[in-house]
């Protein structure tokens, strides 16, 4: 048997190939196919399945494409109700490419359609060997039951059904999930990729025996927050994705077509560092590092249905910018910044920015009660620790909660790093009358590295600076 565990990070999503003797079978993959292929042709087998365990919610999936160029079958639950030309597999439905023998579970929970693909290798005999999880067992979680809002509660209970059907695998068969640490598909991921059915069982708080109605309420807690296109992605994967290779190349524009595109609604995205993107950006534009989180957070927050802008540090980057905003359903990408910011500051035209200082400048300035801290992070960050009398506003968040920050002092917003707080700061910047807007360089892991105080609980004697 041939394996090969693919991972694309930003996403922490994983994909896989499985080969037999003369045929390989695709497990869950991202939307970018070629590697794929490239995969199975140095392996000399053809790929013959193509593998769904549900519908995507963080990332659209390339099995429309990936069938296309190799005609192979896809095949996902008939729960999926999958609109794209598939094979409808019946819960405990066996299939057999080449020397694999699959067998599909119903798992509901994480999503409605959800299921697991148990494998064996014929070669050596019809012992199940391998499982594919998807998002209803991760190692050291399970998938969230709470993206169908309308029906969590029924979700988390079928998820709690799922995973009791799951105990009764063998504990030597190999557990490998679609997401890692860094997915927000679950809330407590394990930076390991790959574990045991009996692993789990010893160690996966979401296995171990606890009442129903205990583990609904704690799979609907403290779940980290949704991000917008979730749904969006989760439609699209339903149809399948239009193929990338259809999709129109990005044109470049001079720096005055390109504000004035700007002017007209197409949406500008800056994906250089904090400190450049401080310093001067084009009016408007969304602070997306490339060296942050970046195909998650435009997933988030940037409209889906208007065309984008790109400014680049440099063209080179194109690549990973594309992959990732189309791996997001964001494939409306009409053009980008000729010369970069280079050609656009020599234009004369122009700019807007905002300040970035230090953790030793931020906390000097908080001392004397001069700033309003705003933490960015996810709320799990947050617990662990936070300054004083800061908000916690995860970045995203800001587009709706702007108002509420609109007081005397300057707004300093802070998150672990400086990349999601810049995305914070551009949002504040171009929807808020406040324009006295800071990012906190270095973060909350310079301000602990440096001994400044954090605690673990609010404090109700602050309040937010609204007027």
């Amino acid at each position: 048997m041939e394996f090969k565990q693919i991972y694309t990070p930003g996403l922490a999503h994983c994909s896989y190939i499985v080969g037999g003797k003369t045929a390989c079978v695709v497990i869950d993959p991202a939307r970018e196919v070629q590697q794929y292929i490239a995969i199975a042709d140095s392996l000399g087998l053809p790929i013959k399945g193509i593998i769904e365990t549900h519908l995507h919610a963080d990332f659209l999936s390339g099995h429309l494409e990936l069938g296309e160029l190799t005609g192979a079958a896809i095949y996902i639950t008939e729960k999926a109700n999958a609109e794209f030309e598939h094979y409808a597999v019946k819960d405990e439905e066996e299939i057999q490419i080449d020397t694999l023998l699959i067998k599909m579970l119903d798992t509901p929970g994480h999503t409605p359609e959800c299921s697991v693909y148990i494998v064996s290798d014929l070669e050596r005999g019809k012992e199940p060997i391998l499982a594919f999880t998807g998002d209803t067992l991760l190692v050291g979680d399970a998938g969230r039951p709470d993206l169908f809002p309308d029906m969590k509660e029924e979700l988390a209970a079928k998820l709690y059904m799922s995973l009791r059907r799951l105990e009764k695998l063998g504990d030597n068969i190999e557990l490998y999930p679609a997401h890692g640490a860094g997915s927000l598909c679950g809330k407590s991921l394990s930076s390991k990729l790959s574990s045991t059915i009996g692993t789990e069982k010893m160690h996966n708080a979401a296995l171990l025996k606890h009442p129903g109605k205990e583990f609904i309420r704690s799979f609907l807690e403290e779940m980290p927050e949704a991000p917008d296109h979730f749904s969006r992605c989760s439609e699209i994967n339903r149809k399948g994705a239009p193929s990338i290779s259809k999709l129109k190349s990005p044109i470049g524009y001079s720096p005055e077509a390109f504000l004035n595109l700007s002017r007209q609604g197409f949406v500008v995205v800056d994906t250089r560092d904090q400190l450049a993107f401080g310093a001067a950006h084009v009016p408007g534009a969304y602070g997306l590092s490339l060296k942050g989180n970046f195909a998650t957070f435009s997933g988030w927050v940037l409209p889906p249905d208007k065309p984008i802008l790109l400014v680049l540090e440099d063209m080179k980057d194109m690549p990973a910018v594309l992959k990732s905003l189309y791996s997001v359903g964001l494939d409306n990408v009409a053009g980008y910044l000729e010369g970069g910011m280079s050609a656009y500051a020599a234009s004369g035209l122009e700019t807007a920015r905002f300040e970035s200082i230090s953790v030793k400048e931020a906390e000097e300035l908080y001392e004397k009660g001069e700033i309003v801290f705003v933490d960015t992070r996810l709320k799990s960050e947050w617990d662990l620790g936070h300054i004083k009398c800061s908000f916690h506003i995860p970045a995203p968040d800001v587009r709706k909660m702007y108002q509420t920050l609109e007081g005397d002092k300057p707004v300093a917003f802070i998150c672990n790093s400086g990349n999601r707080s810049l995305l914070a700061a551009s949002l504040m910047l171009n929807l808020s009358s406040n324009k006295n807007i800071i990012n906190v360089i270095g973060g909350t892991t310079a301000w602990k590295n440096l001994g400044y105080q954090t605690v673990t609980e609010g404090d109700e004697s602050c309040e937010l600076p609204v007027r």
